[in-house]
């Protein structure tokens, strides 16, 4: 991702629920240690982003958002997995992520990537209320 793709992410985020405003988007590509991709689709359009950042030999996956006419297509899955694989390369251990527990496609999404539940945060997210699930993926084989 690059500053010329802040205003066609900001579009897909006006569209979702627990959206992103275009400043939150921008200092993305601002954060030591972080990484934001695209996805784009034949003739160029951005149709789904994702970001996080590494901490030690962690990182976390700070936000997904599919454009909602592209969701479950796959686009999703492989962004996650361009993701995962980056931080693989750089040796980190873990990803971790926060997702409401109501968001049922985003809960099988990082279930087929490898993501394990491993806690729950009670009433964390507000509007509507929700419990954030806590999930991790082990990337060293390693790890227990």
């Amino acid at each position: 991702m690059n500053g010329g793709d802040v205003t066609a992410v900001t579009a897909i985020e006006e569209n979702v629920f627990s959206s992103w405003n275009e400043q939150q988007v921008a200092s993305e590509l601002q954060r030591k240690f972080g990484v934001a991709l695209v996805a784009v689709v034949s003739g160029g359009a951005v149709q789904a982003w994702c970001c996080g950042m590494q901490a030690g030999s962690d990182a976390e996956l700070l936000k997904i958002t599919v454009h909602p006419e592209m969701q479950r297509l796959g686009i999703g899955l492989a962004l996650l997995q361009e993701f995962c694989l980056f931080f693989e390369k750089k040796k980190t251990e873990q990803i971790f992520l926060e997702v409401r527990s109501r968001n049922y496609s985003a809960l099988q999404l990082y279930k087929k990537q490898g993501f394990l539940e491993t806690g729950r945060r009670k009433n964390y997210y507000s509007d509507p209320v929700d419990d954030a699930v806590v999930c991790v993926c082990r990337l060293a084989k390693d790890i227990e």
